[in-house]
């Protein structure tokens, strides 16, 4: 009888003994999982105040250059005439190196920041471009001699008016239009409110000036060059054409258009059903869109070749279906909102 208490006792103290090991690998399960969030948590810390830190860095350059340009470009009307062209190319090159600061940086850039910074752009070319407008006009837009001077040989008022309020307008103009509106107002090239056309512009017109294409509808647009940026907003049942861009391209609030495009970095935002045939060397990226789908880019012209060496693009890095959806968040699951146009469904000759 004894013993088969001593049995019972033994059986219960194995119970129980079982009972306190799985109590004690669950805790440290438990241990082991809170110092894998810890560390986790340390490791975003860490990396999101690097991430900060290149933001803070970014900005500050941003600054910086665009000060020593406007300064630069304030004393463009102190040089002699023959040193002009090498200034203004000067200027013009320190941009587009700003440009590609920019896109470089555009992995860690918040949208606001990123917007931004395309903005300064856009602004500094501008400037440089209306500044060296009115020190080497073309002899289209040479001013008459009754307009331009009296018969003493000295300048009019006029001329003198537009020289002085030039950064009075443009300071005007950003304070009181949209960011929208300055990029339009300030493109070096554009085609706005339009329908029912075909529209071309030539590299001698776009190369390594910002466009934009604004409210256009049932349009075809071809842009044979290599333009530094393009803005594209409300966009309807268009086709656009585009060469290579060494820097951004920027499409919203588009229905039912194609984009045959190549470029650096392209963002996509409020667009649906429509179509991108696109060499991109980053990442597109997609935000509050639906129904858009991609191929590669596969549009060629005659000084295609010319313009890819002049941007640097280079034509062996596509990264065409590779997209990011900002409003898309599931790991390891392909986003709704976007898909990859099957090859029996792609346009393969374009008529243009």
């Amino acid at each position: 009888m004894a013993d088969w208490k001593g049995t019972i006792d033994v059986s219960n103290v194995t119970m129980e003994d079982q009972k306190s090991g799985v109590a004690e690998r669950l805790q440290k399960r438990e241990e082991e999982r809170i110092a894998s969030i810890r560390k986790r948590k340390e490791e975003q810390d860490s990396m999101d105040d690097k991430v900060q830190e290149s933001l803070q860095s970014f900005l500050e350059i941003l600054k910086f250059e665009r000060l020593c340009l406007e300064k630069s470009l304030a004393e463009s009307s102190t040089l002699e005439r023959s040193k002009l062209i090498d200034h203004f190319d000067s200027l013009s090159l320190r941009v587009q190196k700003l440009q590609r600061n920019v896109s470089e940086s555009a992995l860690f850039l918040p949208p606001y920041e990123l917007k931004t910074a395309q903005n300064v752009i856009v602004l500094l070319q501008s400037k440089i471009q209306e500044t060296r407008d009115q020190l080497l006009p073309k002899k289209r837009f040479t001013f008459s001699k009754k307009q331009n001077k009296n018969e003493s040989g000295f300048e009019s008022k006029g001329a003198k008016d537009v020289e002085k309020n030039l950064d009075l307008a443009i300071s005007k103009s950003a304070s009181t239009k949209s960011d929208d509106d300055l990029v339009v107002e300030f493109a070096a090239c554009k085609f706005v409110d339009r329908t029912s056309e075909t529209l071309q512009k030539n590299g001698n017109e776009i190369n390594q000036k910002d466009i934009a294409l604004v409210n256009l509808s049932n349009c075809t647009v071809l842009l044979f060059g290599a333009p530094s940026a393009i803005h594209i907003n409300k966009l309807n049942k268009c086709t656009i054409f585009c060469g290579p861009v060494p820097g951004s391209i920027f499409i919203r609030e588009c229905v039912e258009c194609t984009f045959v495009l190549a470029c650096q970095q392209l963002r996509i935002h409020s667009t649906t059903n429509s179509e991108f045939y696109i060499h991109v060397t980053s990442k597109a990226i997609i935000e509050d869109c639906k129904k858009v789908k991609f191929a590669p880019y596969n549009w060629t012209y005659e000084t295609l070749e010319e313009d890819y060496a002049s941007t640097g693009l280079s034509k062996q890095r596509n990264n065409w279906d590779m997209v990011d959806d900002f409003n898309w968040l599931v790991t390891g699951v392909h986003s709704p909102n976007w898909s990859i146009i099957p090859t029996a469904d792609r346009i393969t000759a374009w008529k243009v």
